[in-house]
């Protein structure tokens, strides 16, 4: 490829001169371009860019000096040659103050042009390599010694933006930057110089136009424009590139009688804002990147919180409380129909809102997704809860909702409700990962829901088994039921709780499982029993512990089944574990198990009351009984009838429902 010619245009009225001047610069390797007047030439000036300008001092429409000054204004980075006879030397030697390279005098030679038109063109591969080297030195020492990591975006701007003012000798340098990624709302980050250059809104409206144009504005004081009535400053600017955005602009400016911005200063600031664009660009990635990790860091932890729970509603408020994290609601209502017979309906409104407001608007929002009869079951069995927001709010507004298939999120079906009355909720605009804390509770709801079931199933499985073992003896009907009563009373009293606490509860109904194996003419003799008869009784509690044993969810009561007829003197049976060798829950269950059994009628004989019963509490105290847990029984009893103890306790039973504290 052959190399580019310099582009020199020659501005002469004289034709000969014209002709003699574009002969000798073609051959020595110009491209040359005439014009014999100035408009003529201020004409080519504006439809290509000359390297150098060969003028006459003396024109029929101008003079060399007034087009000198033109061409310095309009075209800074253009050298001009001044041409001129003898007479007009004092205009040549003018003209060179006035920033003129260099003039010839008339007639000269073919070599003194050329060898004056080189002598120009060293010196501006000279000039442009010198104001590049310091430029590009300012820039490689920005780039190696100023990290975005390191400091903050305004203290990294104001860095930029001093030395942008120092390299390009400019009064005053502002930085703007993008409110978003994709907006255009600029927002002033940082400013260096004289504040009175330009005023606030002369500087905004110029950010504005280099954003509009994408890409650069160089403008002279004399630009007639009214949005910069008043601005004696040139001005220059660039955006700060992102890719296919823009981060912002970079604006410089300076006085109108310094010298104007070139062509050349414009393409050196462009390297300056793409280097603050590669940064900030790699900020705002490494912003959002920590943001996300942040997000789901925050979501690991809230589903954590639901996830160790197995009670629908607890996990149902958890979850609530996770999802306002990310999705600010004002109601939020859930619906699940579990199964053929039994549904989930939670309801989480601001406690600021009117109760039967929030149902009326939950009632209306459901009866567009679900059938009618459905709704009042749900409404019927809704759980309602409410939270305090961080903040007041104006619950002024026709509420709006965003309706959600569950099926959607997972496997579990029904709807999600998330509603304001306050106009701000708007899901869509909230964290991309809320879909995935949705998915999380949902997930956990539905785990708690099947543990639910299970929790049921286990439940009524033992009240049934605890019936079958009753029925076999009408004088001892309600034996289990009632023992569990008295033994959840003496366990409340103790704080026992959780996990101990259910295992009594399951204990207690199979406490006399083993009695399934015993013949029924022995449990109903209303005679004296045979010692053979008498071991075979006494070896139920072993044969509860064979029956319980192969089931898993009954470990933890195989002890308690086995040792609730063990004395606290050692003198009981099947081991003869004395004191506290006797497991607690044993203990417990032994006191309940002995006061029902004396206080009602059996077929041997009739019952000799209450009365007798705390008798004999008080005087096989520390023999049969713990003492402690003995006193204890008897202060309960005081307080309260049996009656009412075994109402309070056996209301929930026989749903096979977890019995609730007292």
């Amino acid at each position: 490829m052959s190399p580019k010619k310099t582009r020199i245009l020659v501005i002469d009225d004289d034709p000969q001169i014209l002709d003699v001047c574009q002969e000798g610069l073609d051959a020595g390797g110009y491209a040359v371009t005439t014009a014999a007047t100035g408009s003529a030439a201020q004409t080519a000036l504006s439809a290509t860019a000359f390297s150098l300008v060969l003028c006459d001092v003396l024109l029929p429409d101008t003079n060399g000096l007034e087009l000198l000054d033109y061409m310095k204004s309009r075209f800074p980075d253009t050298f001009v040659i001044i041409t001129t006879g003898h007479a007009s030397v004092d205009l040549a030697k003018e003209a060179i103050r006035q920033g003129a390279f260099d003039f010839i005098s008339k007639p000269f030679t073919m070599g003194e042009l050329l060898d004056t038109v080189r002598r120009a063109e060293i010196s501006q591969r000279s000039l442009f390599s010198d104001i590049a080297y310091k430029e590009l030195k300012t820039l490689y020492e920005l780039t190696t010694e100023t990290w975005l990591s390191d400091v903050s975006v305004s203290s990294f701007l104001g860095i930029y933006a001093a030395r942008i003012q120092e390299s390009f000798s400019a009064d005053a340098v502002r930085i703007y930057l993008t409110e978003s990624p994709r907006s255009t709302r600029l927002k002033l980050m940082a400013q260096t110089g004289m504040s009175g250059i330009s005023d606030e809104v002369s500087w905004y409206f110029l950010a504005g136009r280099t954003m509009q144009a994408g890409g650069e504005v160089l403008i002279d004081p004399g630009t007639e424009n009214p949005d910069l009535a008043g601005s004696n400053a040139a001005f220059m600017g660039i955006v700060i590139p992102a890719g296919d955005i823009h981060h912002g602009v970079v604006l410089a400016a300076r006085q109108s009688h310094r010298d104007k911005f070139k062509t050349r200063d414009l393409k050196m600031l462009e390297l300056y804002s793409a280097q603050m664009g590669n940064q900030l660009h790699n900020l705002r990635m490494t912003q959002d990147l920590l943001r996300k990790n942040r997000e789901l860091e925050q979501i690991n932890v809230l589903t954590h919180e639901f996830s160790a729970d197995l009670d629908p509603e607890r996990v149902a408020r958890l979850a609530a409380t996770a999802i306002r994290c990310f999705a600010p609601f004002d109601v939020m209502a859930v619906f699940i129909p579990w199964n053929d017979v039994s549904l989930f309906s939670y309801i989480s409104a601001d406690a600021s809102l009117d109760h039967d407001r929030v149902v009326r608007a939950v009632r209306k929002e459901l009866s567009a997704l679900i059938h009618g009869d459905d709704i009042e079951r749900y409404m019927y069995r809704a759980v309602y809860d409410t939270f305090t927001a961080g903040r007041a709010k104006e619950f002024d507004r026709l509420p709006e909702f965003q309706a959600l298939s569950l099926p959607d999120y997972g496997s579990v079906q029904g709807n999600l409700l998330l509603g304001t009355f306050s106009g701000e909720h708007r899901l869509t605009s909230q964290s991309r990962f809320t879909p995935i804390l949705i998915r999380n509770a949902l997930a956990a709801l539905n785990n708690a829901l099947l543990h639910q079931d299970s929790k049921r199933n286990y439940l009524q499985t033992i009240v049934a088994m605890a019936q079958a073992v009753d029925a076999k003896d009408p004088y001892t009907h309600d034996h289990s039921r009632n023992v569990t009563a008295y033994t959840l009373a003496i366990a409340d009293g103790m704080g026992v709780s959780g996990r101990d606490r259910e295992l009594l509860w399951s204990a207690a109904l199979l406490h006399d499982i083993g009695k399934i194996g015993v013949p029924e003419s022995i449990l109903n003799k209303p005679g004296r029993l045979s010692e053979e008869e008498f071991r075979i009784i006494k070896s139920h509690p072993e044969k509860g512990c064979q029956i319980l044993k192969p089931v898993t969810a009954f470990q933890g009561i195989l002890g308690i089944v086995r040792h609730h007829h063990e004395r606290f003197d050692g003198k009981g049976y099947p081991d003869g574990l004395k004191g506290r060798a006797i497991p607690l829950q044993a203990r417990i269950l032994t006191v309940a198990d002995a006061y029902d059994a004396m206080s009602s009628d059996r077929v041997y004989r009739k019952s000799p009351g209450p009365d007798y019963a705390i008798d004999q509490l008080v005087q096989c105290s520390g023999t049969q009984f713990d003492p402690e847990i003995a006193e204890l029984f008897l202060r309960i009893l005081r307080s309260r009838s049996p009656e009412a103890i075994l109402d309070n306790y056996n209301k929930a039973m026989g749903e096979g429902m977890p019995v609730p504290q007292a």
